[in-house]
């Protein structure tokens, strides 16, 4: 149970930062296929399964909540103060336990090297794409204090797409929110506790998660060796890219 929390507590780190993703850590700390199970799976599943999926959930959610609580104004003062040696910090993390993604996985399948291909060009197209439409990440003066109920629409909107991102090894949701220019509207939030703009946010997390958990859960039951060598490609391009920014 620690161990979840702790692991919890990375992922929810991490979502924190523009530029990590939550996704890869979740793959880093060997959790990720489970997390994707449970999460697509608790609906279906029989009452047992679900007991065992919840407690697991619920480990990794305090884990995830209490680190986006408590680090939130940590991450947020290391990344406006010292950017480059966060990100470093995170790589150095992150790279020993790259090699364990793929273990037991054949290396020389073609099949396998060419989706190891395509998930490194996505992430770099993706992030080539985001970066031409928004001139690249933007950092906003001015928190939103006047709410709207379209305001609130977008905060969902928001939440969707970026816990879709989240989930997703190797793209940040967080990168996300800074495109859209809600950034740092949301980590204000967070850090003061506006309790309604992040139930709108939750609500948007919760259809995305339902939706996107269910569709990679699909691949890594029926595709599994292709499905982790994307993500290998993925999480390798996101590296390549957070070094490239620095």
């Amino acid at each position: 149970m620690f161990k979840n929390i702790l692991k919890g507590v990375g992922i929810g780190v991490a979502n924190i930062i523009p530029g990590v993703s939550g996704g890869t850590l979740a793959v880093v700390f060997g959790i990720y296929d489970y997390l994707m199970e449970a999460v697509a799976c608790f609906l279906t599943a029989s009452r047992e399964k679900k007991k065992e999926y919840a407690k697991f959930l619920i480990q990794i959610g305090i884990g995830a909540g209490a680190g986006i609580l408590i680090f939130a104004r940590v991450i947020e003062y290391l990344f406006a103060h010292y950017p480059v040696q966060t990100k470093i910090a995170f790589v150095i993390l992150i790279l020993p336990s790259i090699p364990l993604i793929v273990k037991g996985e054949n290396y020389r399948d073609k099949k396998n090297i060419i989706s190891f291909i395509l998930g490194f060009i996505s992430i770099m197209l993706f992030t080539y794409a985001a970066i031409k439409v928004s001139g690249g990440p933007q950092e906003f003066e001015n928190v939103r204090t006047v709410f709207s109920f379209s305001y609130y629409i977008k905060l969902a909107f928001c939440g969707f797409i970026a816990i879709g991102a989240m989930i997703i090894p190797g793209i940040s949701g967080s990168f996300l929110l800074l495109i859209l220019g809600e950034y740092q509207n949301i980590l204000s939030y967070i850090n003061n506790f506006q309790i309604v703009p992040m139930m709108y946010l939750a609500v948007g997390m919760g259809m995305g998660a339902l939706g996107f958990t269910k569709v990679i859960n699909y691949c890594l039951k029926n595709y599994r060796s292709l499905t982790l060598f994307f993500i290998l490609g993925i999480i390798i391009a996101s590296l390549i890219q957070l070094l490239l920014n620095l």
